[in-house]
C-alpha cells in the first residue's frame, strides 16, 4: 500500500494527480544519466569553429539542434512524470524502462539526421551530399533508397519509444488497486495511454505508406496529423477531468457536511 502521507504530493503542473513518486531513485538517476549523455552527442557531433563562416552555419543550423532538443525533452517528460505519478519499480518496468533507454540512444541519430534534412530543404540547401556513397564502399542502393529508410529509422524510433512509454503507462493501469487511483486518476492515466499510442498509431501510418508507395514526402506528411489528434484528445480530455474532479469535490464536501 501507498503511504498515507504520499497521497498529498502534489505538484502546480499536475495538480490532479497525486504523487507517489518520493525520492529520485537510482533508476531515474540512471535514466537522467542516459538522456544527458543522449544530449552531449548531439552535441559533440558538431566540431568547435575555427573561422566565422564555421561559427556562422553553426549559428544557422541551431534549430536542427533545437528540434531534436525537443523531442528527447518531450520523451524524457513523459519518462519523469510517468515516475513522479507512480513511483513504480518492479521488474516489468525496469525492463521496460532499460529497453526505453536503449531506443533514445539509438533514436538521437536517425533524429539529428532527419532535422538536419529537413532544415537544408526550408534553406534550399542541396540535400545530395547527405546521402553521397563514400569512396570505395560497394553500395548499390540510391538516393531515393536511403531518404525511405531515414524515414523507416525514424518510424520505428517513435514506434518503439513512445510504445514502450505506453506499455509502461498500462502496467500502472493494471496496479491501479495497488497504487489506489481514485476514479480521476485512472481517467487521467487511460488519457495518457491514448496519446502515447496515438502517437505509435501516426508511426505505424507513416510505416504503411512507405510500405505502399516508397514515398518517403508522404511519410513525413503523415507526421502532421499528430497536431491536430493531440489537440483534440488533449481538449477534450481536459473537460472531461475537470468535469470528474468536480464530481469528487461536490462528494467530499456532501460527506464533510454536517
Amino acid at each position: 500500500m501507498i503511504r498515507e502521507h504520499l497521497f498529498h504530493k502534489r505538484a502546480p503542473a499536475d495538480p490532479l494527480f497525486r504523487w507517489r513518486g518520493a525520492e529520485v531513485s537510482r533508476l531515474e538517476a540512471f535514466s537522467d544519466g542516459i538522456f544527458a549523455v543522449v544530449l552531449t552527442l548531439l552535441i559533440v557531433s558538431v566540431t568547435v569553429p575555427t573561422t566565422f563562416y564555421e561559427l556562422w552555419t553553426t549559428v544557422r543550423d541551431l534549430p536542427v539542434f533545437l528540434v531534436s532538443f525537443a523531442m528527447l525533452m518531450m520523451a524524457w517528460y513523459y519518462h519523469y512524470q510517468f515516475f513522479r505519478r507512480y513511483g513504480l519499480e518492479d521488474f516489468l518496468t525496469t525492463i521496460l524502462n532499460a529497453a526505453f533507454l536503449f531506443l533514445i540512444l539509438f533514436f538521437a541519430y536517425p533524429l539529428k539526421f532527419l532535422a538536419a534534412f529537413l532544415w537544408n530543404l526550408v534553406l534550399g540547401i542541396e540535400t545530395a551530399p547527405m546521402f553521397a556513397i563514400p569512396e570505395g564502399v560497394p553500395w548499390a542502393h540510391d538516393e531515393m533508397f536511403q531518404r525511405t529508410w531515414m524515414m523507416y529509422f525514424y518510424g520505428f524510433g517513435i514506434l518503439g519509444v513512445f510504445g514502450l512509454l505506453a506499455l509502461m503507462v498500462w502496467v500502472a493501469l493494471r496496479k491501479r488497486e495497488a497504487l489506489e487511483l481514485d476514479t480521476l486518476e485512472i481517467y487521467l492515466t487511460k488519457r495518457a495511454l491514448m496519446h502515447h499510442l496515438i502517437t505509435v498509431g501516426v508511426a505505424l501510418l507513416s510505416i504503411m505508406a512507405l510500405l505502399l508507395t516508397d514515398n518517403p514526402g508522404i511519410a513525413g506528411i503523415t507526421y502532421f496529423l499528430m497536431g491536430p489528434l493531440h489537440g483534440g484528445v488533449g481538449w477534450w480530455g481536459g473537460v472531461h477531468a475537470e468535469k470528474i474532479h468536480q464530481s469528487l469535490l461536490k462528494k467530499a464536501s456532501a460527506n464533510l457536511a454536517p
